[in-house]
């Protein structure tokens, strides 16, 4: 087999695996946060998220549409997160003005980045953590009062944000 029709066999397992994110997203719109299929889909797309990359990585088929596609998959994901759980959680006022501060400065540094270089800033491993600590946030809060989980996220996105703005400014041109 040719090479070049070997790679694209391997993108199309990891893009498969990204592709299936978006519907299992979707499809968290129709339960409550709190119902056995809404965690379980919940679950399929965060496994989906981790075996994307890794699938890609391991297969050596990792290309910039697989990367495209991932962050299309995530935006999906991540607005039904907004408009699905957020709603159920009881954040106090002063975590969300810390949560915007520090998507206030994501976006700075994700604008700047992008227009200093023509490219975003990498995923760096707080950043991980931070989406990990955030994906978890949802299932913990039976066990865990919301007000520390959200601590601990913002506290991570806090680090994250600041390892981000480090990193581009040593990447000055």
């Amino acid at each position: 087999m040719p090479i070049y029709q070997e790679t694209a066999w391997r993108r199309r397992i990891a893009g498969a695996i990204t592709l299936c994110r978006i519907p299992c997203a979707l499809l968290l719109l129709l339960w409550e946060p709190t119902a056995v299929p809404f965690l379980i889909f919940y679950l399929l797309c965060g496994l989906s998220d981790v075996l994307d990359g890794f699938t890609a990585r391991a297969l050596r088929a990792t290309s910039e549409q697989g990367a495209k596609l991932d962050s299309i998959a995530d935006f999906v994901f991540a607005v039904v997160w907004v408009v699905r759980v957020v709603p159920t959680m009881q954040i106090p006022r002063w975590i969300w003005a810390w949560a915007a501060a520090i998507a206030a400065v994501k976006v700075t540094g994700a604008i700047a980045s992008y227009v200093k270089e023509k490219r975003l800033i990498p995923h760096s491993v707080a950043n991980k953590v931070t989406g990990v600590l955030l994906f978890l946030l949802p299932l913990t809060v039976r066990f865990i009062d919301v007000r520390y989980g959200s601590i601990a996220v913002c506290a991570a996105a806090t680090v994250a944000a600041a390892d981000d703005v480090i990193r581009m400014g040593r990447n000055k041109r």
